[in-house]
């Protein structure tokens, strides 16, 4: 055997050919490498592989064979013919070795031909094939079909009939009518393709990444789904409890139940060489977050001559759940459904039985979550930011085939963007909704903020503003509660206000700005004036001074009835907070922040005091460690530094800090 506890876990082994003696196997948990000397993989390349299975062909002979990783059996094949074996382009194990249609498929780019042999086969079979084999980008097998994916088409051979080809003069192949919609690339965005059966359907995993570097921004997964009638890629935003591992330079991809492989469900890990190292991407579909790790570099030298591939572990039978729960269930199994239930359903949980009055809820635990809401989705992602914990909401209101953002937070309610120029209030703690009146344009603002959660009896105001780069003059639309339209203003300033990217404050009756140079800007909703302070002073004096954009974040806080700045560099080397003297309306520098927590987020910002003395003192931001820790990262105020290291974070891009509001008020 490879080793204990190596078959219980998904590892990426890296197969070297003869220059080595050892293989190197890659912990994607944690980094750690294991140099291990696997005897019968000694002077070998793995061409292809399926599951436990690897199809070795020796790079100083004609000799091949396939080798199961876990048991060293080992299955020997006809050699191949070294002028065919040069030509070769892509590989392909189509099932493992027990069953009957075990196929080993070569396509050589020289004349377009197909090689092909079966285990028990005395010698390889050549063929013809009437497609381009230099525009082959990744293959799989699927229901007796090899799926073939080149530049501008999907081609489909009947594998059976590789079988009873004798005669035959070529391979025929069959062209797909329907592609996925994101099949095809697009100007300045590479785009990489794998083919992944999971759980008996076909899916179509694009990653995609700008230019020729290959960092990952996004990412698209579309399902086959064949009727009598039609064949159609169906997009979809979730592969349920399995976990995809795609290998590099789009070879194939595999799909495991998550928690059998000990990684994270509803996950796609790739491997991908960019321009710092090879990187270990996670691209989580239940928040939209991408994270990613560099491999070592003793790991990954002399890489031109070698591969890496996913080892996983063993597949075990699904057990039927347990059908029934008594009574008696114990608390802990109740926590846990009662956190699956929706919260109002939850709440209904504990009037059942006295024994259940006393669940825990989620939402009132904590004073500030992290809101997560995935593209185009009609549900959103809790997370709380001390103990890791998660939970979905769902969001019935909203429209899942549009597109949401997330703007804003304040008293449990969120205003964000459907689509682009519909704005809407919702509560995803009782699932209130408001749409406000449309936009005459898209939305493009640099702040956004409402004075307080709407209700007819409070004067809700939603304010937004924004202004050009040196803030000759500014911008400003509300909507007051009960309106149906908004009211569009503009102001010529008496000094540069740079709108900066970071929302506004509502506080004693007005809407504070925090400017890009550090001074502020004032909105009063009530008579519709805009001014700038004169005091404060600007931090930065002039915009020749202040730094360039992008490459410092600035926040406004309010902490009981006080306002609260931060201005921080990107890479986090500074960090300045300071708190507005009113009695001489000077900005002062603050070294301490006592008990408070910061949560600081350009869309919102919340200042309180810390539940406990170990979260005091310190800066929360919506970056999240990797899969081996559950806490938010921070920036501790005293020692001046930050936990953890930002080569291992993963960073949402559509989240808002929010506190918890279980009240209607709608």
């Amino acid at each position: 055997m490879v080793s204990c506890g190596f078959d219980d876990q998904a590892w990426l082994i890296r197969t070297p050919g003869s220059y080595k003696e050892t293989q190197t196997l890659i912990n994607p948990l944690n980094g750690g490498i294991e140099e291990r000397k696997i005897p019968e993989m000694e002077g070998q390349l793995c061409l292809a592989h399926f599951e436990e299975w690897l199809f070795l062909v020796s790079d100083l002979s004609d000799d091949c064979f396939l080798l199961n990783i876990y048991s060293h059996k080992k299955i020997h094949l006809p050699p191949i013919d070294e002028e065919s074996f040069a030509s070769v382009r892509l590989c392909i194990l189509t099932s493992s070795p027990t069953s009957p249609d075990c196929t080993i498929i070569f396509f050589g780019e020289e004349d377009n031909f197909l090689l092909f042999c079966h285990p028990g086969d005395k010698e390889w079979t050549e063929l013809p094939v009437d497609l381009d084999v230099t525009h082959i980008l990744t293959m799989l097998k699927y229901k007796e079909k090899l799926y073939v994916v080149l530049l501008n088409s999907i081609e489909i051979i009947d594998i059976a009939s590789l079988s009873t080809s004798a005669g035959t003069t070529y391979v025929k192949t069959i062209s797909m009518d329907n592609k996925p919609d994101h099949y095809f690339p697009f100007f300045g965005i590479g785009r990489l393709g794998h083919l992944v059966e999971s759980c008996g359907d076909l899916f179509f995993v694009r990653t995609c990444f700008p230019g020729t570097t290959k960092t990952v921004i996004d990412l698209d997964i579309s399902k086959l789904e064949i009727t009598e009638t039609e064949t159609n890629w169906v997009r979809v935003e979730s592969i349920g409890d399995c976990a995809f591992f795609l290998d590099q330079h789009g070879k194939g991809g595999q799909s495991f139940r998550a928690k059998d492989a000990q990684m994270d469900r509803n996950c796609v890990y790739q491997l991908l060489s960019c321009y710092d190292g090879t990187r270990l991407y996670k691209i989580c579909l239940n928040n939209q977050t991408i994270s990613f790790k560099l491999l070592p570099e003793e790991a990954i030298q002399d890489q031109y001559y070698c591969s890496f591939t996913w080892l996983l572990p063993l597949r075990r039978p699904v057990l039927k759940p347990e059908i029934g729960i008594s009574f008696e269930t114990n608390a802990c199994s109740i926590e846990l459904i009662s956190e699956k239930l929706p919260l109002k359903d939850s709440g209904r949980l504990r009037a059942v039985c006295k024994l259940w009055t006393n669940l825990s809820n989620p939402i009132k635990e904590e004073l500030v979550w992290l809101m997560y809401c995935p593209k185009k989705s009609g549900t959103c992602q809790m997370y709380n930011p001390f103990k890791g914990k998660q939970f979905k909401l769902n969001l019935k209101n909203l429209n899942s085939d549009e597109s949401i953002h997330l703007l804003f937070s304040k008293d449990g309610w969120v205003l964000a963007l459907q689509g682009y120029d519909q704005l809407c209030l919702l509560n995803p703690f009782t699932n209130d909704f408001h749409h406000l009146p449309m936009l005459e344009d898209c939305y493009c603002y640099g702040g956004i903020a409402m004075s307080c959660a709407p209700n007819s009896l409070s004067n809700c105001v939603v304010f937004a503003l924004v202004g050009p780069l040196r803030g000759e003059y500014t911008t400003i639309i509300t909507w007051h509660y009960g309106q149906d339209e908004w009211c569009h203003m503009e102001f010529d300033n008496n000094c540069p206000f740079p709108v900066a990217n970071n929302n506004p404050v509502f506080i004693d009756g007005e809407f504070y700005c925090l400017g890009r140079l550090g001074n502020l800007g004032v909105f009063n909703p009530e008579n519709n004036t805009w001014r700038i302070l004169d005091k404060p002073s600007p931090i930065y004096l002039d915009l020749d001074q202040a730094p360039e954009i992008a490459s410092e974040y600035c926040y406004l806080l309010e902490c009981n009835g006080d306002l609260i700045s931060v201005f921080r560099a990107v890479n986090l080397d500074y960090v300045r907070v300071y708190k507005l003297d009113r009695s001489k309306m000077s900005w002062t520098r603050l070294e301490d922040l006592g008990d408070l927590t910061l949560f600081l987020d350009f869309r919102t910002s919340i200042a309180r005091s810390a539940p406990c003395k170990s979260y005091s003192n310190k800066l929360y931001l919506p970056r999240l460690h990797d899969e081996t820790s559950t806490a938010t990262f921070y920036y501790n105020m005293k020692t001046r530094m930050h936990n953890p290291d930002f080569k291992c974070l993963k960073e949402p891009y559509n989240c808002v800090w929010l506190e918890p509001n279980l009240c209607s008020h709608i």
